[in-house]
């Protein structure tokens, strides 16, 4: 899933998808954030709360590593320039692999904004929750086109962290 601009918005209206699935206590599973129209978890805001105090605490060590890792593979990427020789199964035209090769270089430059933006994220989400959230799963999925901490916080979920059941409401 991509990002836009307003998916770094730092305050954001949120609905309920009272239309929407339920869990089994009936409470509606997704919150609708205004702005973009992405659906987030329901989850009442002292949880998003302590799951962004976890992740303020958990983001300097992980993301270190995570980040470290990302710009190597983007770097051993644009040195064998494997963006024009590597063969996809699809239909790759020059144009294409420039702007791949370009994204590389530019997620190399971001990866320490990146992680001084994570944390910020998870700190922010202290004081609104439902923003904090959304800012921090934005900025995973700009830096890594995915999630690394914090699966549950991005729009859609599919999972939780620690495991826990998508069908109850406030779990890890």
């Amino acid at each position: 899933m991509n990002v836009t601009l307003k998916d770094f918005q730092p305050v954001n209206e949120w609905k309920l998808d009272s239309e929407g699935e339920k869990f089994r206590s009936g409470e509606p599973v997704f919150l609708i954030d205004q702005s973009t129209g992405r659906k987030y978890l329901n989850e009442d805001q002292d949880i998003v709360r302590f799951k962004c105090l976890l992740l303020s605490i958990g983001t300097p060590f992980i993301h270190a590593v995570a980040g470290l890792l990302n710009v190597a593979y983007r770097i051993l990427k644009l040195a064998t320039f494997s963006h024009f020789w590597m063969n996809n199964q699809t239909k790759y035209n020059l144009r294409e692999r420039f702007s791949d090769a370009g994204s590389d270089l530019l997620k190399i430059i971001a990866t320490p904004i990146s992680y001084f933006a994570l944390e910020l994220a998870a700190v922010y989400g202290l004081f609104r929750p439902y923003d904090g959230r959304k800012l921090y799963a934005s900025i995973e999925r700009g830096t890594y086109s995915h999630f690394i901490l914090a699966p549950c916080f991005q729009p859609n979920p599919k999972k939780h962290a620690f495991g826990g059941k998508m069908s109850e409401r406030n779990v890890f």
